[in-house]
């Protein structure tokens, strides 16, 4: 192993690790050590989803760019993030019941997106990368807009609509609760397994679709089912914390610079960073607004400057 990717490595985890302590042990009340079952009670289940939501944005981002040769496209840029949050929307206002009712809307609500931006990007020799992104974007935003007209129409407060829409971490934990985010931590770890697992098919797809073809693999299969694993384990992460913009964008991008292009090393490496970027962005809406904050304005300000990069690069 190289010394730059060894290097690599140790910053990606000195990321994650300090920002799991911080995550932990910082708070606006403080850490008192005669109050530890209190705060490892509600901070340790916020860490753990925010190293989960985090990490899993990142990789299918990662995953997505790969898949389609286009560093511009993520889960929120794609609509799906707000596609899952129309799905636990719907499922709120209904008053559906069960367990169950939040993780499956969040995901039907996912896939329903990928299938509005395909319809509308176009198929063939007109989809391009810019038709998918634009499609991404307009999905997006009439996701995010119904959201916020189905809450503040059902008397729901606004501010449900824009942590829905824009993301936190802090959600209320009960046993029940506790076993439901257990089963879908499982979910997700299969899924983003499956995608680690297919790294090197991302690898040769990413290239181009005819070699892939010459290479023996179905690369229209490959990409219906990276969608397909995509969709889902989003649905999963946006069902606990609300859409959360820009990880799955800048976070991949982030780790190629250390890495180069290998999915190998840039799957689990989007994981690692996109776990610990997240938790530092809960730790500043925390301490600089105890009252609340949604964790989307923290990664905005980071994500929209390298958005704006990547477009400038790409052209």
């Amino acid at each position: 192993m190289r010394v730059k990717t060894v290097i690599g490595w140790l910053f990606l985890w000195g990321v994650l690790v300090s920002g799991a302590l911080l995550s932990v042990l910082t708070g606006p009340g403080g850490f008192h050590l005669s109050e530890i079952g209190s705060f490892l009670y509600f901070r340790l289940p916020r860490m753990a989803i925010g190293i989960i939501a985090g990490g899993v944005l990142a990789l299918v981002g990662c995953s997505l760019q790969g898949i389609m040769r286009n560093p511009l496209v993520d889960p929120w840029t794609l609509g799906v993030a707000s596609g899952a949050a129309f799905g636990v929307s719907l499922a709120v206002v209904t008053g559906a019941q069960g367990s169950l009712v939040l993780p499956v809307s969040a995901i039907t609500g996912a896939a329903l997106a990928i299938g509005f931006v395909y319809l509308l990007a176009g198929s063939g020799i007109n989809l391009t990368v810019t038709r998918l992104v634009l499609s991404g974007v307009i999905v997006n935003f009439f996701f995010s807009s119904v959201v916020m007209l189905m809450l503040i129409l059902r008397r729901h407060t606004l501010g449900e609509a824009v942590y829905l829409m824009m993301g936190n971490l802090g959600v209320v934990y009960t046993a029940k609760a506790f076993w439901l985010l257990v089963g879908c931590g499982i979910v997700v770890v299969l899924g983003c397994g499956w995608l680690f697992f297919h790294s090197r098919e991302l690898d040769i797809i990413s290239l181009n679709e005819e070699t892939a073809f010459s290479l023996g693999i179905d690369a229209a299969k490959m990409i219906r089912m990276t969608f397909l694993v995509g969709s889902v384990v989003v649905g999963l992460v946006v069902a606990w914390t609300g859409a959360i913009s820009f990880v799955g964008l800048v976070v991949p991008h982030m780790v190629r610079m250390l890495f180069g292009p290998r999915h190998s090393l840039v799957l689990p490496g989007s994981f690692v960073l996109g776990a610990g970027l997240l938790l530092y962005a809960d730790v500043l809406v925390r301490n600089l607004a105890p009252s609340g904050l949604p964790l989307s304005v923290v990664t905005a300000l980071v994500g929209v400057p390298f958005f704006i990069y990547l477009l400038r690069k790409s052209q």
